[in-house]
């Protein structure tokens, strides 16, 4: 990632935050739990991999694992 991507995600996030807060106060409770649990996410998966972290893929388990294991049993 360079740094005008960084820069222009971060901005837009913020952005984001400012714009939904007027928004945020008139939804009930579940609601902004999810909305500041889905950027919460949103922000940790970008930190990660701004910091090279790599972040487990679901994807690769079920490749690396799981079809080998299914193919064996399936006899393919």
């Amino acid at each position: 990632m360079n740094n005008i991507f960084i820069l222009s995600f971060l901005f837009i996030m913020i952005a984001s935050l400012l714009i939904d807060r007027k928004v945020l106060k008139l939804q009930k409770g579940s609601v902004k739990a999810a909305y500041g649990l889905i950027t919460f996410v949103t922000f940790v998966l970008f930190i990660t991999k701004y910091l090279h972290i790599p972040i487990p893929m679901p994807s690769r388990f079920f490749i690396h694992t799981v079809s080998p294991w299914f193919s064996h049993l399936t006899g393919i």
